[in-house]
């Protein structure tokens, strides 16, 4: 069968072979597309020894292979896992050996709960290294409080849980309602709102904030750094109850207390009566026995006291005892002082006499008289050499004055203008000029010039 009844065959120029066919899709794909966003779950996560790290973008149905080399991967706020929501920037490419299609990622964030939880743990680290979850700055609860501040839901289960067991462990505490919305948008303001409340509560000596349990969702406004702040500012203790066990907040770290349940918190809060009925009855049994040892040492020791050593003129004689050596104590120590003081103004005559006015007024003028003395020879040899050096400049100005010279004969010719004529040949036939000569001037006309 000939080729014009099998149809058309390309021709050798027109066949591609695969390597090409693969080469020319990716440059395609590459120019064409350039830098991408894909969004979708991390599957089948590899990271081998080299670092690179090995997945697929999985979007219901369909898979992609994706590729983060190392050195971008370094660079992530987190780590990626599988199931991680992701949001990937990077091109498109062929990996030729297999004509496999897949995106190189040049930078990575999660989405979603992802997203929370890296904001969440960031934050975390931020105020750890701030200081603010440091045992060293936590308070100590007190050891009876007068009065608690709830700060809550007014309606919740949290508030009737630590009611309930405040009232049973210890009713004449006073426990003051701190109203907030725990969860929801305006949460955190509130919540922060009902915290300064119970700040400024007087008679409240600790508090408790929580709420119960929820979903991560349901607990994010314990998270907020502005109600993070204000209780590691608290001058109150505080406990914070959120949730059950196992849920743990931002607000659980700077708490002077995590409790694990709002009736926990309760519970830490304060001691129930029998334990201060036991308290008392202890201290009451060791005063008591101190007492007794001290009523049974107070006898012994009356009972070896001498009845004589308490007569009134046993004390008489002792008092006049004391009274004489006191007497004679006081007359050495007045005459001690007198002689003290005796010495004291003698030695302050001598020495007002070596600093006698009369006598510093006439060290005075003679230190004056020398002064004024050498004062008069300075100004007597200031004003010879002065007047000698105005004799030499007299001199100096009377060779260098241009009179001296007119009165040995000269003279000088200026013009109209007064300026001086150097050469015959700068006047003409005519001209006005001045002689100038010894003692007087003449107004002269010129009537010829000669060369």
């Amino acid at each position: 069968m000939s080729s014009s009844e099998q149809g058309w065959s390309p021709s050798p120029g027109e066949i591609l072979g695969v390597a090409e066919l693969v080469g020319c899709a990716r440059r395609m794909l590459e120019h064409s597309l350039g830098d991408i966003w894909v969004e979708g779950e991390v599957a089948e996560l590899r990271i081998p020894a080299s670092g690179h790290a090995y997945f697929t973008l999985a979007d219901g149905g369909c898979r992609l292979r994706t590729v983060c080399f190392r050195n971008v991967l370094r660079l992530l706020d987190f780590h990626p896992q599988n199931g991680d929501a992701v949001l990937v920037r990077g091109r498109l490419a062929v990996y030729e050996q297999r004509g496999d299609l897949q995106i190189v990622v040049d930078h990575m964030e999660p989405q979603g709960a992802g997203l929370q939880r890296l904001r969440l743990e960031q934050l975390k680290r931020k105020l750890a290294l701030e200081g603010l979850f440091d045992p060293e700055r936590k308070q100590a609860l007190p050891q009876m409080p007068r009065g608690i501040a709830v700060v809550t839901s007014e309606t919740g289960a949290a508030v009737r849980d630590i009611l309930q067991v405040l009232g049973r462990r210890a009713p004449w505490v006073d426990v003051y309602i701190c109203p907030a919305q725990v969860q929801g948008d305006g949460a955190p303001a509130e919540l922060c709102r009902g915290l300064k409340t119970a700040m400024e509560l007087e008679k409240a000596d600790l508090v408790i904030i929580g709420r119960g349990g929820g979903g991560a969702e349901d607990l994010s406004a314990f998270n907020d750094e502005g109600l993070v702040r204000l209780i590691a500012a608290s001058p109150k203790p505080v406990i914070s109850a959120v949730g059950h066990e196992i849920d743990f907040t931002l607000t659980d770290l700077v708490a002077d207390l995590r409790a694990p349940t709002p009736s926990a918190a309760a519970e830490l809060a304060v001691r129930e009566t029998g334990h201060w009925v036991t308290m008392l009855e202890k201290a009451e049994g060791a005063m008591s026995e101190i007492l007794t040892r001290m009523v049974s040492q107070q006898r012994k020791d009356l009972q070896r006291l001498d009845p004589s050593r308490f007569h009134p003129l046993r004390r008489i004689e002792r008092r006049r005892l004391r009274v004489d050596m006191a007497l004679e104590r006081g007359e050495k120590a007045l005459t001690s002082r007198l002689w003290r003081e005796k010495e004291r103004v003698s030695t302050a005559v001598k020495i007002l006499g070596s600093n006698a006015p009369s006598r510093k007024i006439a060290q005075a003028r003679l230190a004056l008289s020398k002064l004024d003395s050498a004062m008069n020879r300075e100004i007597d040899d200031k004003t010879s050499r002065a007047s000698q050096r105005l004799d030499i400049a007299r001199e100096a100005l009377a060779q260098l004055n241009p009179l001296a010279v007119l009165s040995r004969g000269y003279s000088v010719v200026r013009d109209s203008d007064g300026k001086p004529l150097r050469e015959a040949t700068s006047a003409t036939v005519g001209d006005r000029v001045e002689v100038l000569m010894h003692k007087g001037s003449l107004g002269c006309e010129v009537k010829e010039v000669k060369k």
